[in-house]
């Protein structure tokens, strides 16, 4: 590949020292004179209809300034989440802001903004509302049943979808294997942990336009859902965009209630109003969906699938919100087009329940399928002694293949067999030990999952959005601006996107700043998600820096009498190709540019020339032409105690081919943090929950287990094989989702290498272990 001056560097985040020392660019440290604190009266019951709804000790309250209630909110039925059109056939528009019907415990049912956040908490207390406690179901299997309790009218049996699709003839495959296994796999319902959490300010002015400071990874998503459900236009709601965010992890893909109530409350009092989650408040907002998945696969003597048949049941909670759309490509990307067979099919069912709402996660879907089919080909090679790393080489694509999602798109620079082999190599996994052959009560195994096939972004994917936008600005000091709607949501997005920028415009490292900016003023980009910063936001950013250097160059080729074409810059110096000697900063072409026409000099006022004139800049709006995937594969070496059944992941090695690598710092980043939440996916995160009555009980890092640093191995080696996409910038591709979506099935497969215990149910406890061992 081409050398490098700014991409492919270590470079420092260009925010690293401001949240060293407090973060004030964090949403949650928002402060608006006169600002008032809002607070939400949540239900405490899983399922109930309002009967009646007193506030007049509330309102009456000194300091209180506000209270709504159902009757004070549009009821217009929406979904609350950012990336797909308002109005799309895909959504179920199934909630309000505020309803008299409450599905889950916790749900909002009124709110209020006084002068503190402790008056607001009080002013609470003084809503007096009587509920008539309606039956509710918790368990999919239940709610799936005749007489369950209905959740939504008209919903039958709460199945609020059912999706499928099929390739080839699955009975006719089925009759063609030679060996067929089947197996269940459950998954449970955990939260994402983002640090900072959510927050709004709405401040309405006097024309009745909102502009909000959210927590979120998506302006212009908030922008159209809040203007959708408060029935107003998109120009009358502006959304600030932050330097940063402290986490989103998906969670923050959604509007939550905390945003159309702040909206309200100021446009009531006319002030600026802050509503601040508490940490239980963001626990019960959203969490990954538990699943179910039936896998039936049928084998061919040679190793080679026939037939692949799975069954998911989704559990989307009180609201379809997600549901429907993350099950699509828990199918498509996750079960099914990653192995190859001629015979395919699969079926859905998402189902409503009275817990709290299923929301994105890191992986949207592919980590529970991954943990079922790597787990499932674990199984396979173990019973009929293929070795694990050739089954997959045998079942999954070849650089060159079309794609399996859309044909003409193909995989030229799919990697999975370097993955697979540099990573084996580095594990040392020709020395893996037959499992449970140790007489140790403390028991060490190797095991590995990959994943052949995820995504670069959204292209192909129905109703989705997938376009971005940029702008650069160059300064009369050599450096220039970026402003782009891609949010910073913890994982250095901005000095990534400034990296491509600096490289393409040729100036040195930092000379490139992001300046955010707002829905009024920014381009349209769509969520930071689906592993698409680097790769679609970074081609916009590239196109513009582009732009702005093509700008750049024919300003300079004027003032120094040269052709354009002949003209190249690097570290900010422009030079004449072939002629060094011949050169001029950026900056003096900068301030050349934007100098008055009539220049004072020596000699007395003299002209310059018009066509050099004019800000230096580059604008980009478009969408990817493909998706390229990415590979990945993973692999793990744990320690079991058989006397305990603890389990502790002693190293790990990552193998992940993502065409460039723009910050090598970063990309580890991603792949530690994607090995600490597979690790609590794995073996200990379980959003825990009140049989009866549906309240969390593990609502606050106190209560909710995740590894620490204790719980991380040593040893973490990241492998980043270099295929340079051509279509990418700079030749990148997508890193951060599969990060997470591999660790689970390979500690899962790990356990049994060392124990001979096969567990299909997450988290593995120690009290599966203990019982799958027989000593419980």
């Amino acid at each position: 590949m081409t050398n490098m001056n700014v991409v492919g560097k270590r470079v420092l985040r260009q925010d690293a020292f401001e949240k060293v020392v407090g973060g004030k660019g964090f949403p949650v440290n928002v402060r608006l004179p006169g600002m008032l604190h809002g607070k939400l009266l949540r239900s405490p019951y899983p399922h109930a209809r309002i009967v009646r709804m007193d506030t007049a000790r509330a309102e009456q309250m000194p300091g209180v300034k506000a209270v709504i209630t159902p009757a004070d909110v549009p009821q217009i039925p929406y979904n609350p989440i950012f990336f797909m059109p308002v109005t799309s056939a895909g959504l179920v528009r199934d909630m309000l802001i505020l309803s008299d019907t409450v599905r889950f415990a916790g749900q909002p049912v009124a709110a209020i903004a006084a002068i503190s956040a402790a008056i607001a908490e009080q002013a609470l207390q003084m809503i007096e509302v009587d509920y008539e406690e309606l039956p509710a179901v918790f368990d999919p299997d239940e709610a799936t049943r005749d007489g369950a309790p209905e959740i939504h009218a008209g919903v039958k049996n709460n199945i609020s979808d059912t999706p499928s699709f099929a390739i080839g003839d699955i009975e006719a495959g089925f009759r063609e294997a030679d060996h067929i296994f089947e197996g269940t796999y459950e998954t449970p319902r955990v939260h994402t942990c983002y640090m900072e959490p959510r927050v709004c300010v709405a401040d309405t002015d006097t024309n009745g336009h909102i502009t909000i400071y959210s927590s979120i990874q998506h302006l212009f998503g908030l922008r159209e859902r809040m203007a959708y459900a408060l029935g107003l236009s998109v120009s009358q709601v502006k959304v600030v965009q932050p330097p940063y965010i402290g986490g989103g992890f998906g969670s923050k893909l959604d509007m939550v209630y905390a945003e159309p109530l702040a909206a309200l409350l100021s446009a009531r009092t006319r002030r600026p109003v802050r509503i601040k989650h508490t940490r239980y408040e963001d626990f019960i907002t959203n969490a990954r969906h538990p699943m179910k998945v039936y896998l039936k696969t049928g084998i061919r003597k040679d190793g080679t699938f026939c037939a692949r048949y799975a069954r998911t049941q989704c559990d989307t909670s009180a609201y379809a919100s997600q549901g429907p759309v993350v099950i699509m490509v828990h199918a498509h990307y996750g079960l099914m087009l990653g192995y190859r067979s001629p015979h395919l099919k699969w079926e859905g069912k998402v189902v409503l329940t009275n817990n709290i709402p299923g929301g994105a996660f890191r992986g949207y879907g592919a980590p529970q399928a991954c943990f079922a089919v790597e787990s499932q080909i674990d199984e396979i090679c173990e019973e009929l002694g293929f070795d694990p790393i050739e089954f997959r080489l045998k079942n999954t694509p070849r650089r060159g293949d079309p794609h399996p999602f859309n044909p003409e798109w193909k995989l030229d620079t799919y990697a999975l067999d370097e993955c697979l082999a540099r990573g084996a190599e580095r594990i040392g996994w020709s020395q893996r030990a037959r499992a449970g052959s140790s007489s140790s009560t403390k028991k060490r195994g190797i095991g590995m999952a990959a994943h052949p096939l995820w995504v670069s972004g959204c292209v192909g994917f129905p109703d989705i959005y997938e376009h971005s936008g940029a702008i650069i600005k160059l300064n009369v000091d050599g450096t220039a601006n970026l402003s782009s709607a891609t949010m910073d949501i913890g994982s250095g997005q901005n000095t990534v996107l400034c990296q491509i920028a600096a490289e393409e415009l040729g100036l040195a490292d930092g000379a490139v700043l992001m300046s955010p900016g707002s829905t009024d003023t920014l381009p349209f980009d769509a969520p930071t998600h689906a592993s698409r910063g680097t790769y679609s936001s970074g081609n916009a950013v590239k196109v513009a820096a582009a732009a702005a250097k093509k700008r750049l160059l024919e300003v300079a080729a004027v003032i120094m009498e040269a052709n354009a074409d002949d003209l190249e810059v690097c570290n900010g110096v422009i030079t004449v190709k072939g002629s060094p000697a011949r050169s001029m900063s950026v900056a003096d072409v900068v301030k050349r540019a934007e100098s008055p026409y009539m220049v004072i000099g020596e000699q007395g006022p003299a002209p310059t020339v018009l066509e050099e004139k004019g800000t230096i800049m580059g604008l980009s709006s478009l969408a990817p032409s493909t998706n390229p995937s990415p590979a990945v594969a993973e692999f793990v070496e744990v320690e079991v105690d058989t006397e305990t059944g603890q389990v502790k992941v002693l190293r790990a090695v990552y193998a992940h081919d993502l065409g460039r690598v723009i910050n090598p710092a970063a990309a580890e980043g991603q792949v530690e943090g994607g090995l600490q939440q597979g690790i609590g996916f794995a073996l200990m995160e379980n959003m825990l929950f009140d049989p009866e009555s549906g309240a969390c009980l593990t609502s606050d890092f106190l209560d909710y287990k995740m590894p620490t640093a204790v719980e991380m191995p040593r040893h973490i080696e990241s492998i980043f094989i270099e295929s340079n996409e051509p279509s990418g910038p700079f030749g990148a591709k997508s890193l951060a989702e599969a990060c997470l979506i591999v660790p689970a099935p390979a500690i899962a497969n790990a356990i049994y290498n060392a124990t001979g215990a096969r567990i299909r149910s997450l988290p593995i406890t120690p009290e599966k272990i203990l019982k799958a061992l027989g000593k419980l």
